[in-house]
């Protein structure tokens, strides 16, 4: 055993890889993939033992021996992405060395992979970064046709970003060009793509509105122009008993009258906002506030305006029930009985007043004409 010995140590030499061994070619996802690394000196005894120490290979790739002194990384890479691993060889006598590899996969063809891009509203900051397929450290892209929309520009690295100026349409062809980061391989991938982009009038946000009335059911709506659709909707300090609906829609039953000060906010596809300053204003309730009707003189001209508290200008009359003396007529708009009695009469009607906000209050009166 001691002979033995003696002759390992005569004849060994530093353990080391080979110069040419330190580059790993490029690889493909789906494709065989193999990478022999020699190397020197030791024992020169087999078995040589290559072993992965730390870091990682590609997924679907092995370590093992191509042949004496010749490691061999193998197999058929599944996942895209660059890898780093400390790979040691060693060998009986006790040797060893380490050198760091770095294997880089790229999937089966590197090219753009954005198909749109998303629209732009003028005045508003737009961003939009261009995506590739693949793992590639050194990417760059410049466009070759066409122009991009007044306000905006394209980065080397691929972001779109600028304020648009004005609306319209634009077409224009991005070419994008892939390095690999391994000096060893023939790395450089090109792949060209046309985009339009649009770009929208401002978002403006438009109310329909109307004045309120307690106890009376309301309906208002919200819509919007320019941006890009579909659109969110949010409100403040609306009018106890209001709510806002996902459409627009501001819809219920007012509880408490006064001036209601609310924040409306619509938001657009692309996160533009728009917030308008809205005011409520909630009447009370409408209610006819005439006590009785004076009596009319037969063959006389006759005139009597009626009255209400509340509710929402204008009032417009009519009779629910019953008919006024021969003669005499209810001005629906002005809101008088009058006219001239052709006859000694008393009449009970029944009095409807209606405003704008759709308040009803009804009074029964006795109408009478006398000679």
């Amino acid at each position: 055993m001691a002979l033995l010995a003696g002759v390992f140590a005569g004849v060994a030499s530093a353990l080391d890889f080979n110069d040419d061994a330190e580059e790993a070619p490029r690889g493909e996802v789906g494709k065989i993939y193999r990478f022999e690394m020699p190397s020197h000196g030791g024992c020169f005894y087999a078995p040589y033992r290559y072993v992965l120490e730390s870091g990682e290979l590609p997924p679907g790739v092995k370590l093992g021996n191509a042949r004496n002194l010749v490691g061999l990384v193998d197999g058929v890479p599944t996942e895209a992405g660059v890898y780093r691993a400390w790979i040691a060889l060693k060998d009986i006598c006790g040797n060893s060395a380490e050198l760091l590899f770095t294997f880089e996969i790229w999937a089966r063809r590197w090219s753009i992979a954005t198909d749109s891009l998303k629209p732009a509203t003028v005045g508003a900051d737009y961003s939009a970064q261009l995506q590739d397929q693949g793992i590639q450290s050194n990417v760059t892209y410049e466009v070759t046709s066409g122009t991009l929309p007044a306000g905006l520009t394209l980065s080397p690295a691929g972001q779109i970003s600028g304020t648009p100026m004005a609306v319209g349409s634009s077409t224009f062809t991005v070419k994008g060009t892939a390095v690999s980061t391994n000096p060893s391989a023939d790395g450089t991938r090109v792949d060209s793509k046309t985009f339009t982009l649009n770009v929208s009038e401002p978002l403006v946000a438009r109310l329909s509105t109307r004045a309120a009335e307690v106890g009376v059911r309301y309906v208002g709506s919200l819509s919007a122009n320019g941006g890009q659709g579909p659109y969110t909707w949010a409100a403040s300090s609306l009018p106890v008993g209001l709510s806002l609906g996902s459409s627009g829609s501001i819809t219920g039953t007012p509880a408490t009258v006064g001036s209601y000060s609310s924040q409306m906010t619509v938001t657009d596809a692309n996160g533009n906002s728009k917030t308008t300053a809205v005011t409520f204003r909630v009447a009370p309730k409408l209610v006819i506030s005439t006590k009785s009707v004076r009596g009319a003189s037969v063959g006389s001209a006759f005139s009597f305006k009626l009255g209400t508290k509340g509710g929402v200008r204008p009032v417009r009359w009519s009779i629910a029930r019953g008919a006024l003396p021969t003669g005499l007529r209810l001005n629906a708009v002005k809101g008088t009985i009058a006219a001239i009695a052709r006859a000694t009469a008393s009449a009970r009607v029944t009095l409807r007043a209606k405003d704008a906000a759709g308040g009803i209050s009804t009074k029964t009166f006795v109408v009478s004409a006398s000679g």
